[in-house]
């Protein structure tokens, strides 16, 4: 009896420990699927990260633009001399120039014509602070040319050309002929002419975009002084004089022609006196 006891009891133990390493185990197994899948999410999240780091670095790379800006202003200034020495001014602490300056005054107005380069980058800067000296402005026009997609065009052209002259240098270095050096040396000078053409075209635009250009007119409205009347007496010696001027005028012509005078009074003389003769004989 008490054998069978202990060994009931010996089987609990077992089963109980059976079940106990069990639980132990998927506990264990459950734990590590949940490490796993933490880790895998983590995971996701990280490269999801990653991509919309690199997608947002991608959208704030700008794409380089070549922008011309141009201005054409007129306005009434003050004083043109007090202007004029402000501009100037402004533009040696703008890095800018004078292309052009041009002035003109009547008896009621002074103009001055001015055309300015200025860098793009201070171009509304320069402006605004030209702008100040108004009294009052007749117009202002800014202009804005988006040139990218051309530049970008004549840039591919120009490597074209280019990559095609090289070919023709090749082929001149092969030519066995006469023939065939005349042609590609033809061929090689009206590929380098239409570089040439296409370097100025892309030198100018580069300025243009570098360099804005301002083109400016400012005023100065004077007050009207009427003219005095010339009195009668002021025509009379007036008139005198310019018909003394007249008479010198008239003298000098004739003396420029005196030889013909000579002549055309010998011929008069010649026929006044076979005249007389001509009458004595009747």
């Amino acid at each position: 009896m008490k054998n069978l006891i202990g060994c009931i009891l010996g089987v609990t133990i077992l089963v109980s420990c059976n079940n106990s390493n069990n639980a132990s185990a998927e506990s264990l197994a459950y734990s590590a699927q949940e490490e796993s899948a933490s880790l895998a999410s983590k995971k996701t999240e990280a490269n999801l990260a990653e991509e919309s780091s690199a997608l947002d670095k991608i959208e704030n790379v700008k794409t380089p633009t070549n922008i011309i800006k141009n201005a054409n202003v007129q306005f009434q200034v003050q004083n043109i001399e007090v202007s004029h020495k402000k501009i100037a001014e402004l533009l040696k602490e703008n890095n800018s120039y004078f292309a052009a300056d041009n002035s003109n005054a009547s008896s009621s107005r002074i103009d001055n014509d001015i055309t300015i380069r200025v860098p793009a980058e201070t171009f509304e800067k320069l402006l605004e602070q030209i702008m100040k000296e108004s009294v009052y402005t007749n117009f202002k026009n800014v202009t804005v040319d988006d040139v990218t997609a051309e530049f970008v065009d004549i840039e591919a052209r120009l490597k074209t050309k280019k990559e095609i002259e090289q070919r023709y240098v090749e082929l001149l270095k092969q030519a066995k002929s006469v023939k065939d050096i005349l042609e590609v040396e033809n061929s090689l000078r009206v590929i380098r002419e239409e570089i040439e053409v296409t370097e100025g075209r892309l030198k100018l635009m580069k300025d243009q975009v570098s360099y804005s250009t301002i083109t400016l007119n400012i005023y100065q409205n004077l007050d009207f002084i009427a003219q005095p009347q010339i009195g009668f007496t002021s025509k009379l010696k007036e008139a005198f004089v310019n018909g003394w001027h007249k008479l010198i005028s008239f003298t000098i012509g004739l003396m420029s022609i005196w030889p013909f005078l000579i002549l055309i009074a010998l011929a008069v003389f010649y026929f006044v006196r076979r005249k007389r003769n001509s009458t004595k004989r009747f």
